[in-house]
């Protein structure tokens, strides 16, 4: 069957993809959460030579336009999910926050696991040009004011639009493509 996101492989090729919580709750409101998030990129740059072009953290989801340089996108993916439902599955266990550990343990329909945290697809799109990325940047950017969550987009912390708009590199570093 064919499907209308999939990774390129032969690359590397710069890909956006949207990686969302299980029922769209929204799990990204504490600072806690947000740093599973950041560390673990953070850990797959270092280890796994992910590139990171531009973010942003959702209460629901995150968008990032990433290269994968020295593996596969989809296995980077997959391992960064992994680890992170892990981590946050133990972050909300630990806050005693019962209703997400309720909601992880019954999103999930494989009987392999004990509890879903992310839902299973990401949704790479290929990125070729500098235009597509550029709408893809200012998308993700863009995101909190179109959620109700900031006014202006530099007033949104965990993106990557300070680094776009002022080379601030904070939270996480950002690599800059050669068009």
């Amino acid at each position: 069957m064919s499907h209308r996101f999939k990774v390129v492989r032969g690359g590397p090729y710069p890909h956006f993809v949207t990686l969302t919580i299980v029922r769209w709750y929204p799990v990204f409101i504490s600072g806690s959460y947000f740093r599973i998030i950041l560390d673990s990129i953070k850990h797959l740059r270092e280890s796994r030579g992910l590139l990171i072009h531009a973010y942003v953290i959702m209460p629901t989801h995150v968008h990032a336009i990433i290269t994968a340089t020295n593996d596969d996108l989809s296995a980077i993916v997959r391992d960064f999910k992994r680890f992170t439902a892990r981590s946050i599955e133990n972050q909300a266990d630990g806050d005693g926050n019962r209703l997400l550990c309720w909601i992880f343990r019954n999103s999930n329909k494989d009987e392999r696991a004990q509890s879903k945290v992310w839902q299973d697809e990401f949704h790479p799109e290929v990125i070729y040009t500098r235009d597509r990325f550029m709408q893809k940047a200012n998308y993700i950017h863009d995101n909190p004011i179109r959620k109700g969550l900031a006014k202006m987009a530099d007033h949104y912390y965990y993106s990557s639009f300070m680094a776009f708009d002022r080379a601030e590199m904070d939270p996480i570093d950002i690599d800059w493509l050669e068009w």
